[in-house]
């Protein structure tokens, strides 16, 4: 009885100790909201990961983890192998999001690309798969060598699906970063594959004219489309226009806001 007794007391104690509390997840969510450098980005990755091995397939941690890994990869590291790492890493977890779809899975498991087989998600899923296409779309810009893209040039179309997808489902998610990455596949692929800059820039105004004010859109567009396009009048307002905004205040989350206004002080004093 004693035995039983301590066994059930040992048990509720690894109970306690895997489970991950509302309070820890707060606590990560906090200080990845509120990271402006390497050092507290990398904090806030780690604080993610532990969780996720405590408490392995938590959703709203590997959404969380994913957008952190891109992040890192994009702003703070400098090696290719090491930005593809860190994509790759973010794509996997919010595909392991999206596999808790049963619809999805099953696609997948009848060997559907990713792309097809985004016909089967839902509204709930699309913060997973904005993120499974912020990260493929930064691992076919930053994460590969020119014979790289060639070879996995597939990947961008199934960008491009989800994206479309995520349109049906809800535009308006996080102020315009639905259309933004879908224009970000018009840009990246040539006219045979289906790129299209004037449909990109049609679809960064949607983005800017979504509710909210995000940095993004017009920190894409000034990054991506107008370099392509050799406006460098339009370029530069655009970038001034970042770097006079409050990342603070304005909606797009600070920790990107951090990384763009740095980016385009980059961009406007190479100019």
């Amino acid at each position: 009885m004693e035995q039983g007794e301590g066994g059930r007391l040992e048990s509720e104690a690894v109970a306690t100790r895997d489970r991950v509390t509302a309070e820890e997840l707060v606590e990560a969510k906090r200080q990845h909201a509120l990271a402006s450098d390497a050092t507290s980005l990398a904090q806030a990755i780690a604080l993610f990961e532990a969780l996720l091995e405590r408490q392995p397939g938590q959703a709203d941690v590997q959404v969380e983890l994913a957008e952190a890994l891109v992040l890192y990869g994009a702003a703070y590291e400098t090696r290719r192998a090491d930005k593809r790492r860190r994509f790759i890493a973010a794509q996997a977890h919010a595909e392991n999001v999206l596999l808790a779809n049963a619809g999805f899975r099953a696609a997948m498991a009848a060997g559907q690309r990713p792309g097809q087989a985004a016909s089967q998600l839902g509204e709930n899923d699309v913060p997973a798969m904005v993120i499974w296409a912020t990260a493929t779309a930064y691992l076919f810009d930053e994460g590969m060598s020119s014979l790289g893209r060639l070879r996995n040039f597939r990947g961008l179309d199934d960008l491009r699906l989800f994206m479309e997808r995520a349109m049906a489902l809800n535009p308006y998610h996080e102020y315009g970063l639905v259309p933004f990455s879908l224009a970000v596949f018009h840009i990246a692929a040539p006219a045979i594959a289906g790129g299209n800059l004037e449909r990109a820039a049609e679809l960064i105004e949607q983005a800017i004219d979504t509710p909210g004010v995000s940095l993004l859109p017009r920190w894409g567009r000034a990054r991506y489309l107008h370099i392509q396009t050799g406006d460098l009048d339009a370029l530069r307002a655009d970038l001034d226009w970042i770097l006079t905004q409050d990342p603070e205040a304005v909606d797009s989350p600070f920790r990107w806001n951090v990384y763009v206004q740095r980016d385009a002080r980059r961009m406007l004093d190479a100019l």
